[in-house]
């Protein structure tokens, strides 16, 4: 447990002195208010990307373009991608309410690491 809050440490040392204290951009604060939304539209872009790469394989004669696997393989990397970004926006609120910068808390609240 020693060992877990060295480490925890360390990371927010590193974290602020890589600039992560500073005041969060309107990006940040989106990713952070809204992840699952984030998840969506980053799901979203990548299903696009690969139904643009699948049209273009059929239009250039790839007889497996829109086969079962090829299909079952773009939606798992959309919702791999889409999980990935939900996860790092709930990181990013995570960090944000570290330096007490997110804004629908309250930041005196017992409970909440300071």
């Amino acid at each position: 447990m020693r060992a877990l809050k060295v480490l925890t440490d360390w990371f927010w040392r590193v974290d602020a002195s890589l600039g992560g204290a500073a005041k969060p951009h309107r990006g940040q604060r989106f990713s952070a208010a809204h992840p699952a939304r984030l998840g969506l539209i980053a799901g979203a872009v990548v299903c696009g990307f690969l139904g643009i790469i699948l049209l273009i394989g059929a239009a250039t004669g790839w007889e497996h373009a829109f086969t079962p696997p090829t299909l079952l393989f773009c939606l798992c990397v959309t919702v791999f991608a889409g999980a990935c970004m939900i996860g790092i926006g709930y990181f990013e609120r995570r960090r944000q309410r570290h330096y007490g910068a997110y804004p629908h808390e309250v930041q005196d609240e017992p409970g909440i690491d300071a």
